[in-house]
């Protein structure tokens, strides 16, 4: 009797320290688009933190090189540019990012976002974002310059078309967000 009072005291003490919270942050999908070219993934996430939505969209991974030769060699840095804290601040913002599609090619704008391991931190920098058409695509290219090197990330005009319209759809299913 006393080995199984014994075994319940153990089991009730062990089930605190499972209970523990995570210090990760939480991230809820709202959309994934994977181009079949380059296999890169890009989405719009939501990171809640304290009860409160934070969109990014996350751009993925960003090739390490000059103008015109980039490798692709970092797995675990990731590129979120944050869109806002509600669906309509981040439809918003996408509306705002495509009208970079009708500029002329090479037009620039500076935008904040975060370049970190794994998910996006607090401390935002500035990215460059120019209208790129190589052959026959519509891209908007990310550029990070560091060390007398650049980190590049390409988003084509219909993955980001993609993204938009469903960011919109989970805005329609999901009024509380808005």
């Amino acid at each position: 009797m006393k080995r199984i009072a014994s075994l319940i005291l153990a089991l009730i003490c062990a089930t605190g320290l499972f209970a523990q919270t995570s210090k990760l942050p939480t991230i809820k999908e709202i959309i994934s688009v994977e181009n079949e070219n380059t296999s890169e993934t890009v989405q719009i996430v939501n990171i809640p933190v304290d009860g409160t939505n934070h969109y990014w969209l996350h751009v993925g991974n960003m090739g390490i090189g000059n103008k015109t030769v980039q490798i692709d060699l970092d797995p675990v840095y990731q590129l979120y540019i944050p869109l806002g804290d509600n669906i309509t601040d981040a439809v918003a913002y996408m509306e705002e990012l495509k009208t970079l599609f009708k500029e002329p090619k090479g037009t620039m704008r500076e935008i904040q976002g975060s370049f970190k391991p794994f998910f996006p931190g607090e401390e935002l920098e500035t990215i460059r974002v120019y209208k790129h058409q190589p052959l026959l695509t519509n891209q908007l290219q990310f550029v990070i310059e560091r060390d007398g090197y650049e980190r590049v990330a390409y988003l084509s005009k219909s993955d980001f078309g993609t993204l938009l319209r469903g960011l919109k759809f989970h805005g329609k299913l999901h009024p509380s967000e808005r």
